[in-house]
């Protein structure tokens, strides 16, 4: 029954609507294929050529007879204009190909350009804080190969945090504006080798071992290139944007003076 009735309504649509689907491109229909079929249209047989090109076909014209129902309606309205946007912006920073020079220069002119401390981490996560000392004091007792071991076999057995319990408690290197508030504060100057043990939550407690640490320090041009490329991808973006606006703000605005109806 609703598959009848939403027949009905697509066709009625393609009925009332006066507009012809625009000329559709060969390359479209392969990569409608390839996207939403997953067919390769090019070695497809020939009755299924048809059958995906009618298809598509009939999606174009559903699609453009929508544009004409909804054209005035505000949800349709606003979502059109944000993904007007998001397009327009997308294309104009996948275009802007930011030369050496152009990134030099950005890397000299910029200030405060850091990279955030990192830490290599293994954690435990138990119920009690009782236990976490219980296991503090057991690692603090070994050093080199034979921590380790015992360190992968207590967070193995004890651990509740399932993601890391069952890779002996190892996390690996974390950058610390990745971290929660609390342990990025209790990890600041913590040297390699330290144990933390940390309230995360009623009755949950970490046990944190900092294998190694990569302080925060200032970017070198390798390490701030993707991010000057970002920047300078915005840049054209916002420039471009300046450009429309300036240009019709210069317009002069069209306003219609009331006619009078004559008695």
């Amino acid at each position: 029954m609703s598959k009848r009735f939403i027949g009905s309504v697509v066709t009625a649509l393609l009925l009332t609507s006066s507009l012809q689907a625009h000329v559709i491109a060969p390359d479209e229909i392969k990569q409608f294929s390839a996207q939403a079929l997953h067919i390769d249209f090019d070695t497809a047989p020939e009755e299924v050529k048809q059958k995906i090109t009618s298809e598509y076909t009939q999606r174009i014209k559903l699609a453009e007879a929508l544009v004409v129902q909804l054209k005035n309606d505000p949800e349709y309205i606003q979502i059109s204009e944000t993904l007007a946007l998001d397009l327009w912006s997308k294309r104009i920073a996948e275009a802007t190909k930011p030369t050496d020079e152009e990134l030099q220069k950005a890397y000299k002119d910029a200030k405060d350009l850091n990279i955030a401390a990192s830490y290599k981490i293994r954690h435990i996560v138990v119920m009690q804080e009782t236990l976490a000392d219980v296991m503090i004091n057991q690692l603090k007792a070994k050093t080199g190969d034979e921590r380790d071991k015992l360190f992968t076999t207590l967070a193995s057995t004890n651990s509740i945090d399932q993601n890391t319990k069952q890779k002996g408690g190892y996390v690996g290197w974390v950058n610390s504006s990745a971290l929660p508030e609390a342990v990025k504060t209790a990890l600041k100057d913590k040297e390699a080798g330290s144990y933390i043990k940390l309230s995360t939550g009623k009755d949950i407690w970490d046990v944190i071992l900092l294998d190694e640490v990569k302080p925060e320090h200032p970017a070198t041009f390798e390490e701030a290139k993707s991010y000057l490329e970002n920047m300078l991808r915005q840049q054209a973006v916002e420039n471009e944007a300046k450009k429309i606006l300036a240009t019709l703000d210069s317009k002069p605005s069209v306003t219609k003076k009331a006619s009078k109806k004559s008695k």
